[in-house]
């Protein structure tokens, strides 16, 4: 009796743990074994050859693809990540990265602007530009490359009947607030010449 009394009060706490560690899971591409030590992104930014091999996952926003003969490279506007392993995209950034994969990533879907998570061991960093700009880009070898979905928030406000929630109808309660929605991007219309 005491052991079925036992399960029946631990049943909430394992239903509430499967649920809190589902929602902040990491994709299984990117993941990695529990004792893994990823390389910070600052790390290699400051101290440019002395991490080459290590593990890293970094991530950010898609700012130009390259594909190449043998491979394709990927210019990345570098965020923080989420615990999650989503970038977390704010107004400031650490600076950028190159990722190369081995294969063809098509330019139409891996696009400028989307999220993206590489998974990968650090090279040798590379000189390159921004515009103008001399830059020293760290580099990932990527094993493995998520793409996040792209998001847009949407504010859409709910006016309600005013007679729905009021107690009698001589003192109609008016509810105008905002929702949060989210809207998946429809694809761009296709221009004619």
């Amino acid at each position: 009796m005491m052991k079925k009394r036992n399960i029946i009060l631990m049943l909430p706490l394992w239903v509430s743990a499967i649920f809190i560690s589902g929602c902040s899971s990491v994709p299984e591409a990117l993941q990695v074994p529990d004792n893994t030590v990823l390389t910070d992104f600052v790390v290699v930014r400051d101290n440019a050859n002395t991490e080459q091999g290590n593990a890293a996952r970094w991530g950010g926003v898609i700012a130009k693809v390259t594909n190449n003969a043998n491979n394709s490279m990927l210019e990345i506007v570098h965020f923080p990540l989420k615990s999650s392993a989503i970038p977390k995209q704010g107004n400031e950034t650490l600076g950028r990265f190159r990722v190369y994969f081995s294969g063809l990533l098509d330019p139409v879907i891996y696009k400028e602007g989307r999220s993206i998570t590489a998974l990968g061991t650090v090279a040798a960093s590379e000189e390159g530009k921004i515009g103008e700009h001399e830059y020293n880009y760290p580099v990932l070898t990527a094993t493995k490359i998520h793409l996040w979905k792209e998001k847009k928030q949407v504010d859409v406000r709910v006016i309600h009947n005013p007679f729905w929630s009021s107690p009698s109808f001589w003192q109609p309660r008016y509810s105008n607030y905002p929702r949060r929605v989210v809207v998946r991007k429809a694809p761009a219309p296709v221009k004619k010449k």
